[in-house]
């Protein structure tokens, strides 16, 4: 959006390519989770004037598509989740070839559940447990991931543990209730 902004007011007439406004737009709509968060006036402009300069939404959707396999194993994910404390908590001791894809795209749909604060997905990968949280602000998730000696923002953090995948789940459910016990839940 920035650099969007930017060409805007350097040279409204500038010359990109249409491939340069599909990337730059892509970088929007990812930043934006598909213009659903983190999106002002400033962000439709910037969207507006990346399509008037030849953007193809429909070629930037397409960049971000799945393989069936990782749509299956997103599902399966999604489907393992439980709530705890306002929380979605999904976990899966099987090996996936694109984990990381599908565990990321599975906190961010269990967001979309009612009464979900949260949602923190817990998978292997090379021996090593790995979560991947999510939230829309009513929850840090940073500050979770981080007494868990992770990071990230608010929003999207993560953390990688060497543990067994119960030690993780255990760790993940007293970060959750630390979490819990030192900030209210308005």
């Amino acid at each position: 959006e920035m650099i969007t902004e930017m060409i805007q007011y350097v040279d409204d007439n500038i010359k990109i390519k249409a491939f340069e406004a599909d990337a730059l737009y892509a970088g929007i709509n990812i930043d934006t989770d598909g213009f659903n968060s983190k999106s002002g006036p400033r962000t439709f402009e910037a969207a507006a004037f990346l399509k008037k300069k030849g953007a193809d939404t429909i070629a930037v959707k397409k960049l971000f598509a799945n393989s069936i396999e990782t749509y299956h194993q997103k599902s399966s994910l999604i489907n393992s989740a439980h709530l705890y404390k306002e929380c979605a908590v999904a976990y899966t001791e099987e090996s996936f070839s694109e984990i990381r894809i599908a565990a990321s795209q599975a906190a961010d749909e269990l967001l979309g559940i009612t009464g979900v604060k949260a949602s923190f997905v817990i998978y292997e990968t090379n021996g090593v447990i790995n979560i991947s949280a999510r939230s829309m602000g009513a929850c840090n998730v940073q500050i979770v991931m981080e007494s868990l000696g992770g990071g990230g923002h608010l929003t999207m953090a993560a953390t990688q543990l060497n543990c067994s995948m119960n030690e993780a789940r255990k760790r993940l459910a007293d970060a959750i209730d630390e979490y819990w016990e030192n900030n209210s839940q308005e």
